[in-house]
C-alpha cells in the first residue's frame, strides 16, 4: 500500500488516501467527496512498510504517526510535515463550522464549534 496526496481543483477537501495505486487513490477520494471522475488528482506521497496495517481509504492520525508525520495543526484544519513536505488540508469543513458559529453568535450562543471569530478591519 501506499500513502497518496489527494487534491482537487478547489482543494476544499485535499487530504491523504491510503490506496495501492494513484487511480485508484483518486477514485476513493472523488466518490467520497462528491466529486466527479478526473476531478481528484493522486501524488505518491511515500509507500506503507508492510508491518503497519493499513486498510484502503482515509488514514488515522496514528498511522500518519507512524510513518513520520508531525502534526504542524491538528485542529479545524490539519497541516502535517511528512519528511519535509507540508501537507494542509481542504478548508471546507472549516469554513463551515466558522460560518455556523457565527450565526450561533448572532442568535444569542456560543461558538460551538469554538473557531475564532473573522476580524473585520
Amino acid at each position: 500500500m501506499k500513502l497518496y496526496w489527494v487534491t482537487t481543483e478547489d482543494h476544499d477537501e485535499d487530504w491523504f488516501v491510503v490506496e495501492s495505486g494513484s487511480k485508484k487513490a483518486s477514485r476513493f477520494h472523488e466518490n467520497m467527496e462528491g466529486y466527479n471522475p478526473g476531478d481528484a488528482t493522486a501524488k505518491k506521497v511515500l509507500s506503507i512498510p508492510q508491518n503497519l496495517l493499513a486498510e484502503p481509504g482515509w488514514p488515522s492520525d496514528e498511522l500518519l504517526l507512524a510513518l513520520g508525520a508531525r502534526f504542524i495543526q491538528n485542529d479545524q484544519t490539519r497541516v502535517v510535515d511528512i519528511g519535509g513536505r507540508t501537507f494542509c488540508e481542504g478548508m471546507l469543513a472549516a469554513t463551515l463550522n466558522e460560518i455556523n458559529d457565527d450565526i450561533f453568535e448572532e442568535i444569542g450562543q456560543k461558538r460551538l464549534n469554538k473557531t475564532k471569530k473573522a476580524s473585520l478591519q
